[in-house]
């Protein structure tokens, strides 16, 4: 096992180092030329060695399922500093795959350095400022609920105004709610295995410590809200508010409130349903399914009893690899047209698709093996 936790570490760290080659290109994160040399090969392998890349990235995801797959069927008793070590070491790695971040940074910069209102004044709005040059949706307002806005102050003020020490600290941020989780989903089930099958998947690393995506905020305090709300009513609904103050996604577990005598098993099934209901049909309607959103379902399922709801947990899991496929056609090809939104939806059916025919194989040779 000791060789299997090195390992693990190790995939880590080289993922870390993948992560610096999708730098923006208009990012200056340093001026010491030792670190820009090291940055310019990667630089150079992820946009304009484009197959050898997606190669790397499916290697990379590949690898840690099958190392999350043997961590849930081997679990440790003992996690707790394989959290905190992995944690630290994604602290470190660039938000690669997407810019939501860098849009995090400068709507707080909107809100704390120049005071404006970000549900009215957008970050292109504000005359000569630098962090434009690396921002994606800077025409937009604020998208996210004044929670999160008020969240970001953390970090905006412990960056200093530099961008590099502002990553780390959204980075640190992200890390100590995903431990936070950890620690939630443990004192709720009281299994390992529940706190394995979240913390190490690999979509909620790539995505949360990663990429620093904010749904892990957000199903946290969802989740607050419904264990709470078993004990105390008004904690358990100021918590889920909190929620959907951060992203609206939650506001489908709201009815779950108004359920009297409701087993928690239960309870965690339809808020799963409900949740599933606004990943597969209502997101895709909005822009298009993106793999971050899964934290929620990952979220709530590791909530479960693993055994009774090992359908829920074994498609999670599948959904999970699926998912981050859908990284794949960007890589390649450098744009998101053309066959881009084909292959992303074939990417994700496949797995699913091939999961749903060895359940259906599976269900047929159990009722012959009854009737024999």
């Amino acid at each position: 096992m000791t060789i299997i936790v090195r390992i693990y570490f190790f995939v880590l760290s080289l993922l870390v180092v993948f992560s610096y080659g999708f730098k923006d290109p208009n990012l200056n994160l340093t001026a010491n030329p030792l670190i820009q040399s090291l940055i310019n090969p990667l630089f150079h392998l992820v946009y304009y060695e484009r197959p050898w890349t997606t190669v790397l990235f499916f290697l990379f995801i590949s690898f840690l399922f099958v190392l999350y797959l043997f961590l849930l069927k081997n679990t440790q008793k003992k996690i707790a500093w394989m959290i905190v070590i992995g944690g630290i070491i994604l602290t470190f790695s660039y938000p690669a795959l997407t810019h939501d971040l860098f849009n995090y940074i400068t709507t707080a910069k909107v809100t704390y350095t120049y005071h404006e209102n970000p549900y009215l004044v957008m970050p292109v709005e504000i005359p000569n400022e630098p962090y434009l040059a690396f921002t994606r949706a800077a025409n937009k307002v604020a998208l996210y609920g004044p929670v999160w806005i008020l969240l970001t102050a953390i970090p905006h003020f412990l960056g200093n105004n530099n961008i590099w020490q502002t990553i780390i600290m959204f980075k640190v941020m992200n890390v100590l709610c995903y431990v936070a989780f950890s620690y939630l989903i443990y004192r709720t089930t009281n299994s390992i295995k529940n706190v394995v099958f979240f913390v190490f998947n690999p979509l909620v690393l790539i995505e949360t410590l990663v990429s620093g995506h904010n749904d892990i905020y957000m199903i946290l305090l969802a989740c607050c809200g419904l264990i709470l709300w078993q004990r105390c009513k008004l904690l358990g609904a100021l918590s889920l508010f909190a929620s959907i103050l951060i992203k609206g996604a939650t506001v489908v577990l709201l009815p779950l409130l108004v359920i009297r005598n409701l087993p928690w098993d239960t309870l965690l099934r339809y808020a799963y349903i409900l949740l599933s209901i606004v990943f597969f049909v209502v997101a895709p309607l909005r822009e298009e399914l993106y793999p971050w959103y899964a934290v929620w379902l990952i979220g709530v399922a590791s909530l479960m009893d693993m055994k009774k709801n090992w359908l829920i947990i074994s498609f999670t899991i599948v959904l999970s690899f699926s998912l981050e496929l859908r990284h794949l056609p960007y890589m390649w090809m450098g744009y998101y047209e053309g066959l881009g939104p084909f292959l992303r939806t074939l990417l994700t059916l496949v797995p699913i698709g091939m999961y749903i025919s060895s359940i259906g194989i599976r269900y047929v040779l159990k009722k012959q093996h009854e009737k024999i």
